[in-house]
């Protein structure tokens, strides 16, 4: 578990170096994990989303299949 802001951002550079691991970080551990279901298309999302230039954000986890449509969502970027 990570316990520091600096043990956070030297994670988050592994993450971004050029060989990153295979494995995500989530911060919290318990933090929720909604679903996202392509097939019908829904969402589940928290009751209250962050707006635009909201200084409070904070980060969303979410789940969903790799394929769609023939389609590897992995070189998509998802926008809500």
């Amino acid at each position: 578990m990570i316990t520091t802001p600096e043990e956070f951002l030297s994670k988050l550079y592994l993450i971004n170096s050029p060989n990153p691991p295979t494995i995500a970080l989530m911060l919290p551990s318990n933090e929720k994990v909604y679903n996202v279901d392509l097939e019908n298309r829904t969402i589940e999302l928290p009751e209250t989303l962050s707006v635009r230039k909201d200084q409070n954000a904070e980060f969303i986890y979410f789940k969903m299949d790799r394929y769609y449509d023939n389609m590897d969502m992995t070189d998509t970027v998802g926008l809500i």
